[in-house]
């Protein structure tokens, strides 16, 4: 049944309050207080229309009193009965994307992705432009934690991707219990906030971004200077903080080398998921939007999507037993053949250093690889890791290319 309604975790009492009074008090769905959402108001931009993608602004939460709208990219494949739907979180400093849509749309999924930093763009598509209607703006990583709640650019952020959530399942075209969530970046760290605040998603696929952030030996993790009282209250918005409440089959989607969100916050998030998560490391996978969403490099993204929100099988196979020693052991779920495994290792601590000082970013590595013992019989995989690997994590490759990942180990 079609569903138009949802809980937002939002509480009158803490809206005003700074979090300085209330730090990480308790986990935000306890905030929750009955604001009923609803399919918002729509404000058709047909002069931004991209083909067959709608372009349009709908309505949002009011910020400082003051009303809002969100711009977003909406696009529906055209079918004889309601098809499932994607909600495309952007990454930081990024914007609606009606490539990303089109992406979904052919693959016969409707789909919608918001821009979250109050920006519209030309009628090219190029561009972020500020329109009167703006909310408020990404400031660093939470760096406006001790404003009142409702000022704060997570809570807006968060609000916007529900509310565009609301008005995706109202269209007839759309199977409203059939939606997922995917994000970049950014929009992993909220896609899998929201797999924990919005029980109507069926799926959930954060790339890049994850729970744990303080502890990412990358970008994520460097503070700065900021004081540990800071980095104590900026852990409210750390998607760690539902993660107990997530039962939404969730992919965890990164590379092992990622600048800003190292592996072992990724591994850790898997780890604390696990009943119900899945986990795809790529080997020396690029941070970008292209990387993160062509399905020639990511088709686990597709797969995971086709087999929870299509049925189509066989979907993405499962480590049921992780490696933990030298000798490595696994045990794999997986209703497609193994035909690879290959063991990813360093012969350090998991330690990230900028390798190029012209570069960016700091990376671990180089990782060595090594090739394992695939026994289908059995669903195993062996190897023994040399005596002077300390960290590792293995990579099973399915007859359809599929990667599946083990969690990362640290000897």
């Amino acid at each position: 049944m079609k569903r138009t309604k949802f809980i937002l975790v939002v509480a009158f009492a803490f809206m005003a309050v700074s979090l300085r009074a209330q730090p990480n008090a308790e986990p935000l769905k306890n905030l929750l207080d009955s604001i009923v959402y609803q399919a918002p108001e729509v404000y058709w931009e047909p002069a931004k229309d991209q083909g067959d993608i709608k372009a349009l602004f709908y309505k949002a939460l009011s910020y400082k009193g003051k009303p809002t709208r969100a711009f977003a990219y909406l696009g529906i494949p055209k079918s004889e009965k309601p098809v499932p739907a994607m909600v495309l979180v952007h990454g930081g400093g990024g914007k609606a994307f009606h490539e990303w849509v089109k992406i979904w749309n052919d693959r016969g999924y409707a789909a919608i992705s918001m821009s979250l930093e109050g920006h519209m763009p030309d009628s090219k598509g190029a561009g972020k432009l500020s329109h009167e209607y703006s909310g408020p703006a990404r400031v660093g990583q939470f760096d406006d934690i001790d404003l009142p709640l409702d000022e704060q650019w997570m809570y807006h952020a968060v609000s916007d991707i529900m509310i565009g959530h609301s008005l995706l399942e109202s269209f007839p075209e759309v199977d409203a219990d059939r939606i997922g969530v995917t994000g970049i970046s950014w929009g992993g760290i909220l896609s899998s906030l929201v797999s924990g605040l919005d029980t109507r998603l069926k799926c959930a696929i954060p790339v890049y971004g994850c729970g744990y952030l303080d502890e990412s030996l990358g970008h994520f993790g460097e503070h700065g200077g900021k004081s540990p009282e800071f980095i104590e209250k900026k852990k409210f918005w750390d998607p760690s903080q539902q993660f107990s409440t997530i039962s939404v089959p969730i992919l965890w989607v990164n590379g092992d080398s990622d600048g800003h969100f190292s592996i072992n916050i990724t591994a850790r998030s898997f780890k604390t998921t696990s009943d119900h998560a899945y986990l795809s490391i790529h080997p020396g996978m690029k941070h970008g939007y292209v990387p993160a969403w062509n399905p020639n490099e990511v088709p686990e993204v597709y797969a995971f999507a086709d087999y929870l929100l299509k049925g189509e099988e066989p979907g993405l196979g499962r480590i049921i037993k992780q490696p933990s020693k030298r000798k490595i052991k696994l045990i794999y779920d997986s209703k497609a053949t193994i035909k690879e495994a290959t063991v990813y290792y360093i012969n350090e601590k998991l330690t990230y250093r900028k390798l190029d000082p012209k570069s960016k970013h700091s990376r671990p590595g180089p990782w060595i690889s090594m090739q394992a013992i695939v026994d289908n019989s059995n669903n195993e995989v062996r190897a023994q890791l040399p005596d002077n690997a300390l960290t590792y994590y293995v990579n099973l490759i399915d007859s359809h290319g599929h990667i599946i990942s083990s969690t990362l180990v640290e000897l």
